[in-house]
């Protein structure tokens, strides 16, 4: 009888401390220089559209992606401190060549050094006037992380605004943003996924996002299996993320 009064107390405890936690998350907030109806598939090609792809996009023909109407393509290149995308030799010089605005991605792990990812990305690859900003896609917080991941995490992005004399993108979702993360970011170009929607929800720090990824894993002319579609914000030049 006493074991299962302590269980339900235990039970009572973990329900009070997961119900204090989704109360007290900060909640997304829509952008409202971008708020409207849903658009279809066809208006958001009528803008500044790209895709990103990794090896698990397989083969691409990057011809048949530009006659298909997009303008930008971001490229897979690391992941953590030792994995380099097998794809990103194939797609890099593939992408340019093709007469895409080229940008890349690194897949940052929060258990990993921040200098030795900056190191190992900016090792891998040299960004040239014209091709994107870099871009770090943060949406995991791993299970071994430490204390400070977030000072580590500006950490990264000061390593390669110094490398590259620009601002990183930041890649991420509003829900995994506020649940972790904190406001003092905002000054970044902030590139959101969310699929379904009107228009992507903003994570606290931010008032307008610069990309949306709108749909994931689509069917893409010239991609060999699937690839994820994004939109740049209608009121914004993509020269602003160019590499001058």
């Amino acid at each position: 009888m006493k074991r299962n009064l302590v269980r339900k107390k235990v039970i009572l405890f973990l329900l009070l401390a997961l119900f204090i936690a989704i109360t007290t998350q900060k909640p997304c907030t829509a952008d409202s220089k971008s708020a409207g109806k849903k658009k279809s598939m066809d208006a958001k090609m009528k803008k500044v559209t790209g895709i990103d792809v990794s090896h698990f996009s397989g083969s691409v023909d990057w011809g048949k992606v530009k006659a298909a109407g997009y303008s930008f393509a971001f490229a897979k290149v690391t992941e953590g401190v030792d994995y380099k995308d097998p794809m990103f030799a194939v797609n890099w010089p593939a992408i340019k060549k093709a007469g895409l605005i080229r940008g890349i991605y690194h897949f940052y792990v929060t258990e990993d050094d921040p200098k030795e990812q900056a190191n190992f990305f900016i090792g891998n690859v040299t960004l040239e006037k014209g091709d994107l900003a870099p871009v770090v896609d943060i949406e995991v917080i791993g299970k071994d992380s430490k204390p400070g991941f977030i000072s580590r995490f500006q950490t990264f992005l000061n390593i390669l605004e110094k490398h590259y004399d620009i601002k990183p993108i930041i890649y991420t979702d509003c829900g995994f943003w506020n649940a972790n993360m904190n406001d003092k970011f905002g000054s970044y170009p902030i590139w959101l996924a969310e699929y379904d929607v009107e228009s992507p929800k903003l994570p606290e720090g931010w008032t307008s996002y610069h990309l949306w990824q709108w749909e994931g894993d689509a069917k893409v002319p010239g991609v060999e299996k699937s690839a994820d579609i994004s939109v740049l914000n209608s009121k914004m030049e993509i020269s602003t993320l160019l590499l001058k």
